[in-house]
């Protein structure tokens, strides 16, 4: 049985004209499809937000990045077994418990999840800023979850759906985004060092 996440993906490839399969499970985890645009070759594992006792829709509290954290745990085997077959591997992320699509997946949430929280460094006497950096809770780095070459959200965007990704600058597996579909868009991401 699909979930909705899986339904509105293919809903969206099949939209805009892209060869898929399914990927069969097996004894051992696999992602959920396998896209195919000319040459290019993309796996998906697709993930929803379904549930969460602090959302409501007057007022909701989250710490940021943490919806998107805990899929990046989550997915870590499905992921790792694409990107061993050199394939670029990409965590897809439907968010079906806010109706605006954003609590727990505003851009600032996977940014945050992916390469950590944004930290500032103030001068004590001025008070001023005089370094920033992204800090604590970083998931990607050159030593860990170097399988994903991307994270990404799949959201409704007047009237149609769309596909977001964020490079993973330390990915094994790079995608080749020249080459990649219109309908994704990108973001790709550049971390000075510290």
């Amino acid at each position: 049985m699909k979930t909705i996440s899986e339904e509105i993906f293919e809903s969206f490839l099949n939209i805009n004209n892209l060869e898929f399969e399914k990927i069969n499970e097996d004894s051992s985890p696999r992602p959920d499809y396998l896209v195919k645009k000319g040459d290019l070759k993309l796996a998906f594992e697709v993930k929803e937000l379904s549930e969460d006792d602090n959302f409501k829709t007057e007022l909701s509290s989250r710490i940021i990045g943490n919806h998107i954290r805990k899929k990046i745990h989550g997915a870590k085997k499905q992921i790792q077994f694409a990107a061993k077959q050199g394939i670029p591997s990409i965590l897809l992320i439907y968010n079906n418990i806010d109706p605006s699509h954003l609590f727990g997946t505003e851009t600032m949430d996977f940014i945050t999840a992916m390469y950590g929280e944004y930290t500032v460094r103030l001068n004590n006497s001025t008070s001023k800023i005089i370094d920033s950096y992204h800090g604590q809770n970083q998931l990607l780095s050159e030593a860990k979850n170097t399988s994903y070459s991307a994270v990404g959200k799949l959201f409704p965007y007047l009237g149609q759906m769309k596909v977001t990704l964020f490079e993973n600058i330390f990915s094994k597996v790079k995608i080749q985004y020249e080459k990649l579909p219109s309908c994704f868009d990108f973001i790709n991401i550049k971390i000075d060092s510290v």
